[in-house]
């Protein structure tokens, strides 16, 4: 469904005059549904690791500690990297994630090896000790852009088009919607609260698939190994 026409049905339902256009209109009441509506998906967008905005992210190593923007390495409306995810896919290994802390005690002690730490800091993403040049670290990120362009191919977290549409669900976009435009206006809006959020709840909890949990003792870390398939083998 684009923009338009959930604008469109928005009105229809809450009984006001319902526009041929939305982006250039004059009407305020349209502006208004408008700007609630961005509200809406800009708030959703931070409620969970939406399977609809994941991306991921490669990204070639350069030999120094800054490796560059990471606004320019995940250019798709960057968020967060989703915990566990960052590999150095050419030596198989894993790219530990640090904070402040641990990032000055390691620049403290001169750690070499080949287990690479980063974090963040100005934007920017960091590396110690300093990479070699070439290898490729890949992971997945949360976006921020939760509209897909009428184009197909351009992601925002604003409308540029009324026939822009969604990444999330419609029905949690209306009902989000709903009680936004209810609180503004001073209405009772406690029900269609609950009712969005028991949907925004429900959706998160099968948005996607979930690993199974080791309850043995324990904690999994990726180690260098050889993986041998499952299966029968030719002896």
């Amino acid at each position: 469904m684009a923009m338009l026409e959930l604008i469109q049905n928005f009105c229809k339902r809450t009984n006001i005059p319902v526009p041929t256009t939305v982006l250039g209109s004059t009407d305020e009441q349209v502006l208004q549904a408008l700007a609630l509506l961005e509200e809406e998906g800009q708030e959703l967008a931070t409620r969970g690791d939406w399977q609809a905005l994941t991306n991921e992210a490669t990204h070639t190593t350069i030999a120094t500690e800054d490796q560059g923007s990471i606004q320019t390495i995940a250019s798709n409306g960057f968020a967060y990297i989703k915990d566990n995810t960052i590999w150095d896919r050419d030596l198989r290994l894993p790219v530990y994630v640090i904070d402040a802390t641990d990032w000055q005690q390691v620049k403290a002690i001169e750690v070499t090896g080949p287990r690479y730490q980063a974090r963040f800091r100005g934007g920017n993403l960091l590396c110690n000790p300093v990479p070699a040049a070439g290898h490729t670290w890949a992971f997945e990120y949360i976006s921020e852009n939760w509209i897909l362009g009428a184009d197909g191919t351009t992601y925002s977290q604003y409308f540029n088009l009324d026939t822009d549409t969604f990444l999330f669900p419609e029905k949690i976009i209306m009902m989000g919607l709903r009680w936004r435009w209810k609180k503004e206006k001073g209405l009772e809006y406690a029900e269609d609260f609950n009712t969005y959020e028991q949907m925004v709840s429900k959706a998160l909890s099968s948005d996607s698939m979930r690993r199974n949990i080791n309850m043995s003792e324990g904690n999994y870390s990726p180690q260098p190994r050889v993986y041998v398939p499952d299966g029968s083998f030719n002896v």
